[in-house]
């Protein structure tokens, strides 16, 4: 990602709706769709400014997060977070044999070139039976200059995301779109952006306190459906698989 994104993400993950929401939605999807358990070992892969990584320690949670920017494991220090390591996965691998009850990889695989590879190679960091948790952006026609700040590589659909995992050998649990009681005014606004050429240069939109209140509240509603209901559309896609 460009150096703004973690400087963005470091000041606004606390407040904006939503990183709120998501991970309003991510804790509820652990304690119904999964059997992970307070002091579990966990990792968060691609863990940015440690946003949800200090969630996770907050549900009590052990946890180590990875990231390949040094700028990104300086903001989880500021954070609190202990358990870092500045690096990719392979790096990773070829220093230690842990073993995770769970993995995390939200809104990372879509910045991998060889999205397959990684995750390949988060199988091969998991106990047996142990959690595969990813989120990624939806929809390739959706594609704005968002993904060229957050210098994405690609949008995915449920189809071609669900096949990374059965390929590498894991069982997908669950898989949903979400974000998607906010999808029509969102598509609506960016080819809205997109026709008037007033496509944003900031990492994400910038709201007013209500709107930004009003937006957590609608977004967040969607995890009394999430886990047991999958949304056919939605400006991301959230996937739960196992070893």
């Amino acid at each position: 990602m460009q150096e703004v994104v973690y400087h963005s993400n470091f000041e606004i993950e606390e407040t904006y709706f939503w990183f709120l929401s998501r991970n309003e939605i991510l804790k509820k999807l652990i304690k119904s769709n999964t059997n992970i358990e307070k002091g579990d070992q966990v990792i968060d892969i691609g863990c940015g400014t440690g946003g949800f990584a200090k969630v996770l320690l907050n549900e009590e949670y052990d946890v180590t997060c990875l990231d390949t920017e040094e700028l990104a494991i300086e903001y989880c220090q500021k954070r609190g977070i202990k358990n870092l390591f500045h690096g990719d996965l392979k790096s990773y691998i070829s220093k230690s044999n842990q073993k995770f009850k769970a993995a995390f990889m939200l809104d990372v695989i879509e910045h991998i070139p060889d999205d397959q590879d990684v995750v390949n190679d988060v199988y091969k960091i998991l106990e047996d039976d142990g959690y595969f948790i990813a989120a990624v952006p939806a929809f390739q026609w959706l594609w704005s200059k968002h993904d060229e700040i957050h210098m994405h590589y690609r949008r995915y659909n449920k189809t071609n995301f669900t096949k990374l995992f059965k390929n590498a050998g894991f069982k997908v649990e669950y898989v949903s779109y979400f974000n998607s009681f906010l999808f029509l005014p969102a598509v609506l606004k960016r080819f809205i952006d997109k026709a008037t050429k007033n496509e944003s240069n900031k990492p994400v939109d910038e709201v007013s306190t209500t709107i930004n209140n009003i937006f957590y509240k609608i977004f967040k509603f969607e995890k009394n459906f999430l886990g047991n209901f999958s949304f056919p559309f939605g400006l991301s896609i959230i996937l739960i698989a196992r070893k």
